[in-house]
């Protein structure tokens, strides 16, 4: 079978050590996973690495009280350059609003015009998300694990906003956001029991979940995930900065 109808596992958040081992890499089974980086100093491990199927992120988690604190804007254009994919950064109801509202501002404001994607974390924070982006959109903004409203979906959605989804999310949750703005997950290793993964790359809960949503096949939902990644690579112009193998897969899978 061609690699456009068996295209690999395809993971838009998930957490991988940067000193990962190729054989390790290997047991993915040679799923495309976006890997979320909590800290600049993590992130930094992670720019020397170059993996054929590991997108590795600039991240800062807005959870983690010294990542917000690292946070320069020389480090954000110097992010922008090394990497394709800004992530985990966002809001979240562990630290004090204010300091991550000023480092997602400075993140956003970095990020303007840049060719990346934007992994956003909003954990009890989805309303001042949603108007962050509102007030700094950015085309290649990603929400991750998004448990909002319908009325923030839709006001998200209404920006261009994409949203990376995972088998611990509700059916009403997932039945919201819209078909082709839908982006797989596994947020690995977190939530382990609800999402089903038993490691990055792992989406087959998730992929048969939204078949029996959607009411059509496990096929069609790996390549619904790849066309909207496609038009997201397009319209963010982060296609070419993506790795071959990944740019090969989307264009076969279009």
């Amino acid at each position: 079978m061609s690699q456009a109808l068996n295209p690999p596992r395809l993971d838009c958040h998930a957490h991988i050590a940067p000193d990962v081992t190729h054989a390790q890499i290997t047991a993915l089974g040679g799923a495309f996973i976006f890997a979320m980086t909590r800290s600049p100093a993590e992130a930094r491990a992670a720019a020397r690495r170059d993996d054929d199927t590991i997108i590795w992120g600039y991240g800062a988690h807005p959870g983690i009280k010294s990542s917000l604190q690292a946070i320069t804007a020389e480090d954000i254009h110097a992010a922008t350059e090394q990497h394709v994919l800004i992530g985990e950064v966002g809001l979240d109801t562990a630290t004090a609003l204010a300091p991550q509202q000023t480092a997602l501002a400075k993140i956003l404001e970095g990020c303007h015009q840049q060719p990346v994607l934007i992994s956003l974390h909003s954990t009890g924070r989805t309303a001042e998300l949603v108007l962050a982006l509102e007030r700094q959109p950015h085309p290649g903004a990603i929400l991750h694990w998004f448990n909002g409203t319908a009325n923030e979906i839709k006001r998200a959605s209404a920006i261009g906003c994409y949203f990376s989804v995972n088998g611990a999310m509700t059916d009403e949750r997932l039945n919201l956001i819209p078909p082709d703005r839908i982006l797989p997950e596994t947020d690995f290793p977190s939530s382990r029991r609800s999402t089903k993964a038993k490691l990055p790359g792992d989406t087959a809960f998730l992929e048969s979940r939204l078949a029996a949503l959607l009411g059509t096949s496990t096929a069609d939902i790996s390549s619904l995930w790849y066309r909207n990644l496609a038009k997201l690579a397009q319209r963010s112009r982060t296609q070419q900065r993506l790795p071959l193998a990944l740019q090969q897969t989307l264009v076969a899978t279009s």
